[in-house]
């Protein structure tokens, strides 16, 4: 209780401090919040073009121009709200010996990382919700889902960011030994495109690729609160989705818990 004391009373501080930092560099945060929307963007209209096709028809595995709308919508909301970037800070934090003074405090540096992880999110609302209120407009989206859908796919969306948050500062903590993790982020963000939902729905991949996603955690971070809130899945089978995020979280809390007790004990301090 002493322990969770000291992360209550500390985080209103770390989140005053992270909005006043994020501020500092609102033109850097205006271009990624709008490069979060240019991708999925693109992405709809390419694949309505190709839904639209008279040669192949005006569906591809039941996703129509309509729907295909509805679906990057989607993702272009979810994906900011799950979006992740530690294994881009921590090396250089780790690198640097930035990080000594961190382990200094009574709670552990992730919650400071939680709460510029918030900050970016809230600040660049303000850019978001017009756009995506203005994307809706044109785009036309339809959501055929009951209210008991809507609720357990706004759970899926917040177990999908804890579960991308916490597999990236996870695979982070990699930094203690080795010099970059640049490349290892950007593995990270292109296995989420391609497995998880952002290029292209899961579900009109290729079969022989099935087996293969579903040993991975990408789909149930973007896919699967997408499809949730589509009305493509039943109550069911979102519950038995709501267990799988449960245990990829699990999964990760653990892989953070080894791989940080293993790299604080080898952490030199060593400056670049």
């Amino acid at each position: 209780m002493t322990v969770l004391r000291v992360i209550l009373s500390a985080m209103p501080a770390y989140l005053r401090a992270s909005m006043q930092g994020m501020f500092q560099y609102r033109g850097e945060l205006i271009l990624w919040a709008i490069w979060g929307v240019v991708y999925p963007t693109v992405a709809m209209v390419a694949w309505q073009a190709a839904a639209r096709d008279p040669i192949e028809g005006n569906t591809i595995k039941g996703y129509g121009a309509q729907e295909f709308a509805t679906y990057f919508l989607l993702t272009m909301v979810i994906g900011h709200l799950c979006t992740a970037w530690d294994m881009f800070e921590i090396g250089y934090l780790i690198q640097s010996g930035k990080m000594s003074t961190k382990l200094l405090r009574p709670i552990l540096p992730i919650w400071e990382s939680i709460s510029d992880n918030l900050a970016y999110k809230v600040l660049t609302l303000v850019i978001l919700l017009p756009l995506w209120l203005l994307i809706a407009l044109w785009a036309r989206p339809r959501f055929d889902v009951s209210g008991m859908q809507a609720l357990l796919g706004v759970m899926a969306i917040g177990l999908g960011a804890a579960l991308n948050y916490i597999f990236n500062y996870a695979l982070a903590m990699l930094a203690f030994w080795i010099t970059r993790t640049d490349g290892l982020g950007q593995l990270w963000f292109g296995m989420s495109l391609f497995f998880g939902g952002r290029l292209a729905p899961v579900t009109i991949m290729p079969s022989p690729m099935q087996p293969l996603i579903s040993m991975m955690p990408f789909k149930w971070i973007i896919w699967f609160p997408s499809a949730a809130l589509m009305g493509q899945l039943s109550e069911r089978e979102i519950l038995i989705g709501l267990g799988c995020q449960l245990a990829w979280l699990a999964a990760g809390l653990l892989l953070f818990r080894i791989l940080w007790r293993a790299g604080v004990k080898r952490f030199t301090a060593v400056g670049i």
